[in-house]
């Protein structure tokens, strides 16, 4: 494990590095060393040889650096022995600075530092992203489908083994407490349309989901869920939906027996998927062209070169599963429309023109 990949990103809840900052503290303090020896050689030439300050820097700076420079004047006793002291100075204090930058590179904490500027900046310049919180065997799939939908996420979590798989993959990871407020915060949950909680214990997901539920009203929050007590406790504490992994896998496996074409066809919407097909909501806005329209007055078959829209949510009725031809286009609808990637795109097109 690469320990150094901890940028203290989010968090002083975050797993520290000691050898890291170790390195990074004797950097300080050879720098110190340097500078202190530089202004006592250049105050002891000054005093000694009574030479300007230009000049007394100069006879430091040759001295500690041992180039073999002629002095500038003929130097007194005490100043041979003053350049004596320098010179012993100047070896140990450079070869402690040398020793240190070297480590500092060979170790790769420079590259390390400048990878941990980036990530900060790439997690503060996030808006509508997703967090997700956990990344055991669930959180892996969750980021997994969300990278191969090309959404915004973060990871978090406490397990620093497992930060580092999740770095390595490239994603925007930090180590911490989910149910940590400062650590939400620097996540952008202000600005997220989304949290997913897929910490295994249920009794911290419902802390988190309540958490994230008064950081941010409007966040929509998926919650991993076993047992029927604690899936009801998240529906309270704020949660938009709970899942549980045992009960979707159980059904599948049944499905595959009972039904496996409709599950070969759900799974055909996957990003995946040879078919390169996916299912989109998109919202009908205000003044748009099909508003006021019959659904087989818009045309959108044709189009949009073969999109299809298999179902139509209304505010007041909810949604409509394969919806009538006459079923007339309002503002606020939401089309759940089925099409590759070039026909969703001209569908919102349609949908947003005016």
């Amino acid at each position: 494990m690469n320990k150094t990949r901890h940028f203290e990103t989010l968090s002083t809840a975050a797993i520290e590095d000691p050898v890291s900052h170790e390195i990074v503290r004797r950097l300080f303090y050879a720098a110190f060393l340097i500078i202190a020896v530089l202004v006592t050689g250049t105050i002891g030439y000054r005093l000694i040889e009574n030479l300007n300050y230009i000049d007394s820097l100069y006879m430091t700076v040759i001295t500690i650096a041992t180039v073999g420079f002629r002095e500038i004047v003929e130097l007194s006793d005490t100043g041979k022995i003053f350049t004596m002291i320098m010179i012993f100075l100047g070896i140990g204090v450079g070869g402690f600075a040398i020793g240190n930058i070297a480590a500092f590179f060979v170790q790769g904490h420079l590259l390390d530092l400048l990878k941990g500027r980036q990530m900060v900046k790439a997690i503060t310049g996030l808006t509508n992203h997703i967090i997700v919180c956990g990344y055991g065997k669930i959180g892996m799939e969750v980021c997994n489908q969300l990278a191969l939908n090309n959404k915004d996420f973060i990871v978090i979590d406490r397990d620093d083994e497992k930060i580092d798989d999740a770095l390595g993959l490239g994603y925007l990871a930090a180590v911490g407490e989910a149910t940590d407020d400062d650590i939400l915060l620097k996540s952008g949950i202000k600005q997220a349309r989304g949290l997913i909680s897929a910490i295994s214990d249920d009794s911290a997901n419902v802390y988190l989901v309540l958490t994230a539920r008064a950081l941010n009203r409007d966040l929509r929050i998926i919650a991993r869920g076993i047992g029927d007590a604690s899936r009801k406790k998240m529906k309270l504490a704020g949660a938009d939906d709970v899942v549980s992994p045992f009960e979707i896998g159980a059904r599948r496996m049944a499905s595959l027996l009972i039904r496996p074409e409709i599950v070969d066809f759900v799974d055909s919407f996957s990003e995946a998927a040879e078919y390169g097909l996916r299912m989109e909501k998109i919202t009908i806005p205000k003044n748009s062209k099909l508003q006021s329209k019959r659904l087989d007055e818009s045309y959108i078959k044709r189009d949009t070169q073969g999109a299809l829209i298999v179902g139509i949510e209304k505010k007041e009725q909810g949604m409509i599963i394969n919806p009538q031809g006459y079923t007339v286009l309002e503002e606020g609808d939401s089309l759940l429309s089925l099409g590759n990637d070039e026909q969703l795109n001209l569908l919102k097109i349609l949908v947003m023109g005016s």
